[in-house]
């Protein structure tokens, strides 16, 4: 379960890279808004190559780490847009998308990477419950 969270974050710490330069590409947002990206992908990056390339008890708190900020940072932006909608006044199917990136949608990618976050957080937590059982003869 480590290497898969460990593997999830590489993707989807590359992918979130790139989401938010080109994001950030026409418009640059106030600079808290994009830096805690880029400190989820630090997070990220670095505990999946902690985990994967120089396998150590600290590669997988570093990971889960970033798992847990990246969920949180996630977990904000959804439910904030969320708010967003339902403070419009009217339903997603009713408003007009204009874009692929119109808000109705924007929110439905923003809880898609939310269950991202979530599954990589529970396979860094489980992976890290496995590998500190005890053996039979340890006990």
């Amino acid at each position: 379960m480590k290497n898969f969270a460990a593997w999830l974050a590489l993707g989807f710490g590359t992918f979130l890279a790139v989401a938010e330069a080109l994001r950030n590409s026409g418009e640059v947002q106030w600079w808290p808004f994009w830096v805690v990206d880029y400190i989820a992908v630090l997070l990220l990056q670095w505990g999946a190559v902690s985990v994967l390339w120089s396998p150590g008890n600290r590669g997988t708190a570093i990971l889960t780490a970033g798992w847990g900020f990246t969920s949180a940072m996630f977990y904000m932006s959804l439910f904030g847009h969320v708010s967003d909608l339902m403070s419009a006044g009217t339903e997603v199917a009713n408003t007009n998308a204009q874009s692929s990136l119109d808000e109705p949608w924007l929110t439905l990618v923003i809880g898609a990477m939310f269950a991202i976050t979530l599954t990589g957080l529970g396979a860094s937590l489980l992976g890290d419950r496995q590998a500190h059982r005890p053996l039979a003869d340890e006990t």
